[in-house]
Parts: C-alpha cells; structure tokens; sequence
C-alpha cells in the first residue's frame, strides 16, 4: 500500500521508483506476447527480462513504452516498431541530477521524446537552446541549490536524488504564446525540464525542484488510480495559470504549492537575516496563497478518488499548522 503522507520520503520514493519499473516489465512481457513471432517482441521481451533483472532506463524508455502501446493499440505495427528505439537501446539511467542542454548530442533521445510525449502543447514543445552564458551561470547555481538542500532540507534532497535523473535545459522559443519555467511528465518518469532563463539564484533553483518534484510523487502516487474522476474537459480557474485547466492540473498545482511552501519555510528557519530568508518567507506566503486558492476549487468542484482524498487532507494538515 502506497504511503501518502505530506513529508518528503526517500524510501517511499525509491519504492515508487521500483514499482514504475516493475509495471513495465510487465507491461512490456505482455506487448511482448502480443507481438509474438516479430522482431519487437523479441526485443520487447528481452527489455522485460533486463529491467526485472533490476536494470533502470531513463526518462526516454518509459516515454518510448507509451508510443509503443498507444500504436499497438491502434493496430499500427510499424509505427510501434518505430517508436521503440529508445526503449530497446537500453541505455542505462545517468546518474541523479544529470544536467542536459537543449540541442546537445546526449540529450537528443530525451529532447526526441519529449516533443512526441507533448505533441499538441505548444508551450513545451516550442523550445530552444538556452545561450551559453545563461547555461554556465545556472549550472553553478545548480551545485550551490543542491547544497542547500542536502544542509538545510535533507529529506528533500534524498526524495529528489531518488526522483529526478535527467535534467532538459531549454528556453521558450522566442513568441511562444507561453514561457514555461519548469514542467515534468507523467509518461517521462525520472525527467524534468528546467528554462535556465528563469532561474537566476541557488534559492530560485530549489524552489523549482520542490515545485516539479512535487508533480513526480503525485505521478508515483496515482499508479493504481487517478487522483480525480472531473473529466479533462471541464475547465476550472487555477492558483498557478492564467488560463482555466482541469481538475487535474488544479489539483496538482495545490499540492505542489503547499510542499514549496513547505520547502521555503523549513530553509528560512535555517538561514540567518537577510535576503535569502526575505525571499523564502515571501514566497512560503504566496505559496499559502495559491494553496488556499486551488484547495477552494478542489473543495467545491472536485470528484476525488480515495487517493486523491488521502494525499490532499496531508497537504492540508500541514497548511493548518501554525508557521
């Protein structure tokens, strides 16, 4: 039985972690025999057999998992063949952290499947390169972020070295409709991207991995059931977007507000006067806002599943604790 408390837990995430990869290797045993007699299923069989071994891919295998099924799905075989590069590559998982940029040779099969996870949203798929100025100055703000945390919020740290593997740096394409700061996946397990443009300060830069790390445990925590029944195309105004979204993602933006809130106020209370703990106080309280704001739309329009009832009601204990 999965834990939903609030509090970062790296054991929790390491065994969400293992359950991904254990449902995929079945997953895949099944593809496997419904291809049977092809040259993918042997493939996909043989995939199965390496990750129940307890091998672990990266981010562009699980999304390279769902184009394959989704083509079988659809009786298309070639496109499924076509699709199961990266899966079959078996390439092994880097390393937590694994910075990669927009444009370079290591990141192409992780940059390849995040245009085809987010085919149809523009405001990842329009993206560039960030200049290299800009990629020098977050990558040292990066180490000193990641310091931050293992000093100050070390069970985030330990939840975040379990969880996020693989790290796209990009920019907003120049006009994009939308500038996204960071955003993560429910198909890419282990990734998010970062826009290095956003992110000017070590302080910046762990607000974000508590906000995208957030979105991971809510995917690792829905695996047996969603988090709401609301139907996507029910639209309704969000704490963190300008344009209406569905349940869904106001759920997710509420339970993300309340662990950044979290996250900044544990550090302010381990940072001496200044403008680093002035920043993290103002944002724990604009994160208590947006919480209070997404938490009325649940409580008033949201169809939750068990699950979804269980992990909100911890998000909201904490909120009600004095600060």
């Amino acid at each position: 039985m999965i834990d939903h408390g609030f509090f970062p837990d790296a054991a929790r995430m390491a065994a969400l972690d293992a359950r991904r990869h254990s449902d995929l290797a079945s997953s895949l045993a099944h593809l496997a025999e419904v291809t049977a007699g092809s040259p993918l299923s042997r493939g996909l069989a043989a995939c199965s057999e390496a990750i129940t071994q307890g091998t672990r891919i990266p981010a562009e295998g699980f999304g390279s998992y769902f184009r394959i099924a989704t083509a079988l799905l659809e009786g298309d075989a070639e496109a499924a063949a076509r699709a199961s590069g990266p899966l079959l590559a078996l390439r092994p998982r880097p390393a937590p952290f694994t910075l990669l940029t927009e444009g370079g040779l290591a990141a192409k099969p992780l940059a390849e499947a995040l245009t085809a996870s987010t085919e149809g949203d523009s405001s990842l798929a329009d993206r560039v390169p960030a200049d290299a100025k800009t990629i020098a100055r977050f990558t040292a703000n990066f180490a000193k972020a990641l310091e931050i945390l293992e000093q100050h919020l070390p069970s985030l740290h330990a939840e975040l070295s379990a969880q996020i593997f693989q790290i796209l740096l990009a920019a907003p394409a120049p006009g994009a409709k939308i500038i996204f700061d960071g955003a993560s996946h429910y198909q890419l397990w282990g990734f998010l991207i970062l826009n290095p443009e956003a992110h000017e300060t070590p302080l910046q830069i762990v607000e974000a991995l508590a906000h995208e790390a957030g979105h991971g445990l809510l995917f690792g925590m829905t695996i047996d059931e969603p988090l709401v029944l609301n139907p996507d195309t029910d639209l309704f105004p969000s704490p963190l977007r300008t344009d209406p979204r569905p349940m869904d993602g106001i759920y997710h933006a509420t339970f993300v507000s309340a662990r950044m809130a979290w996250a900044m106020e544990t550090l302010a209370a381990a940072l001496p006067k200044g403008p680093d703990r002035d920043h993290a106080l103002k944002a724990a309280a604009e994160d208590r806002a947006n919480f209070a704001s997404g938490i009325s739309v649940i409580d008033e329009h949201a169809r939750l599943t068990p699950t979804g009832s269980a992990i909100i009601e911890s998000a909201r204990a904490f909120v009600r604790q004095p600060v």
